[in-house]
Parts: structure tokens; sequence; C-alpha cells
């Protein structure tokens, strides 16, 4: 991985998955060997997608991309049990909203079989908010599934962000041979968009009702015209690594804080002064104990300045 080894935490405290234990790692990107069952030769690399953005610093700082980190990985006996591609759609081109309408009537054509949508609303005094939607494509236990989905509404909702509707996220998710076979087709090609717009266009394409009602075979049916603009422009979409805020950790435990636990100390702070009570209740917290996740999380937070400078 050309990881320093500095910069690389040895016996993680955190937990492993089925059938391995971690042993080391740096923020979101996880090294873990197999024990009991799970028994191989060999280590697992765990990436989530703020684990690729961590890693995205190392390749920066050896000069490298990603197709030289997969083109590496390559010559050795490897496997990659799941690979996800992600597509940010800011424009945005699609409403999921009308993508399950188009779903619920019919008009959409897939080799997929399992289709499904989730939804999740809040009761407000006044009326019902929508908390974001997602169409699934594909089964969630097969080899490839497409999840069409409001990240905006994701983001408001988990960090207590303002609300960013103009924010949709398509996934790719790619398991066993199909995330093998997706590695091989990225560095023939190597150009991650043109490789999600063929599997995308392989895969599913959303219709509209043809004027002729005499059309009855789908595959005659015209595409539904967002869908065909957004097709064509998948090729335009600049797809690099992105710079992160290093403290994106911190950034996020704050704007959690703030929408969760701001309310009941600013409550305190009125009781106290109704109470003309002298004890200030930020000077109570600052005796407050870190727990080693949290203390994790800062040293981690320092190592990333530290290779700040060291880039």
């Amino acid at each position: 991985m050309r990881i320093p080894l500095n910069f690389m935490e040895l016996h993680c405290k955190g937990k492993g998955i089925a059938g391995h234990e971690l042993i080391a790692g740096f923020d979101n990107i996880k090294i873990l060997k197999p024990t009991g069952n799970a028994q191989y030769e060999g280590f697992q690399i765990l990436m989530s997608g703020s684990g690729c953005r961590d890693y995205e610093k190392f390749l920066t700082m050896n000069q490298e991309t990603w197709f030289d980190f997969l083109e590496r990985v390559c010559r050795y006996n490897v496997n990659f049990p799941r690979i996800d591609l992600a597509i940010d759609d800011r424009k945005t081109y699609l409403s999921i909203s009308e993508l399950i309408r188009l779903k619920n009537e019919g008009l959409i054509s897939s080799q997929l079989r399992d289709i499904s949508e989730n939804h999740s609303d809040k009761l407000t005094e006044d009326n019902i908010e929508s908390n974001g939607k997602s169409l699934y494509i594909g089964s969630k236990n097969s080899d490839f599934r497409i999840i069409f989905y409001e990240k905006g509404y994701e983001q408001a909702e988990k960090f207590g962000k303002e609300l960013d509707i103009n924010w949709n996220r398509y996934e790719l998710r790619f398991r066993k041979k199909k995330a093998v076979r997706l590695v091989q087709e990225l560095l023939k090609d190597r150009n991650v968009a043109r490789v999600a717009m063929s599997v995308l266009n392989d895969k599913v394409r959303f219709l509209q009702n043809p004027e002729n009602s005499s059309v009855t075979r789908k595959r005659l049916y015209p595409t539904y015209l967002p869908w065909k603009e957004f097709m064509q422009n998948i090729p335009k979409i600049k797809l690099c690594m992105d710079s992160v805020p290093i403290d994106n950790y911190l950034q996020k435990n704050r704007e959690w804080l703030i929408k969760n636990v701001a309310p009941s100390v600013k409550m305190q702070m009125i009781w106290d002064k109704m109470n003309n009570n002298k004890n200030d209740i930020f000077k109570e917290m600052s005796h407050a104990r870190l727990n080693e996740k949290q203390k994790s999380a800062l040293q981690t937070i320092e190592k990333h300045y530290e290779l700040e400078n060291y880039i």
C-alpha cells in the first residue's frame, strides 16, 4: 500500500469483521487478518468511502493514481470481494421520485429482476416531511446492484446539515466475480466515468410511453429524456481524487453535537441563569473523560496533520 509504517496504528482496538481480526489501520483504512473458520494465507484491506479519501493522500504523496494502486495489487494473488463506484449528481439530472414513479408504472427495462424502493418520512405539526427516497435495482445478495438515493437528505438527517435537495447519489455495487471483472475493465479503459456509463447502459434504461399506442414491446419504447441526457453527459463528469478536510471527522462530530446536544446544553445554561447558579456548565463539561474511541480519533487527526506536512 506504500503507507509509511509510522502513520499506521498497529494492534488497533476497533472491531474487525466476521472471521477477521483488525491488526492495523489509518482512520478508515483497515488491515485485517483471518481468524477461526476464515483461515487463509493473506490479509484483507477494507476501505470505506472516507477510507478511500484517506488513501488518496498517500497516493498523492507517492505521485500515484488509483490505477497505479490497482495495477500493483493485481501482480499478486488477490481477490476483490466488493467495490463500489459512486456518481454524485448535483445538477440534478434525475428525480428519485420520478424514477420510482416510472418503476411503478412499468416504465423501466432491466436485466435485474429484483427492484424495490424505500422512503422515510417525518411527521411534523403541520405536515409530513420527506427524509429521502431510494430506488434499488438488483438483489442485496446479488453480485451487482444499483442504488439511486437522495444523498442530501441522508446528510441532513445524519449530521444535522442544512438540506441540499440538489444532491443525488447513484451507486454501483460490485461483488465477487463482478468486482474482479470491474478492476480488469478499469485497468483496461482507465476512465471510471466511461466504465460506469457502460454498466448503467447495459443494466437499466428508464422509459417513457410511446406516442404510437400500437407499440407494445418495451425495447421499442423511447428513453426517458432526463435519463438520456444524464447518460450522454456521464463522460463529461470529471472523476478525480477529491480533497477532503483532514478534520472532517471532527467537523461531523461538531455538526452532530449542534443538532443533538446543543439544545440540552442551552437548556442548562438558561436554568443556571434562572437559579443564579454560579457553576459554569462548560467548566463542568471540561472535566469529562474521553473514551478510547475519542482519544483514537484525535490521534488520527494529529496524524492527518503530520501527513499534510509530510506531503
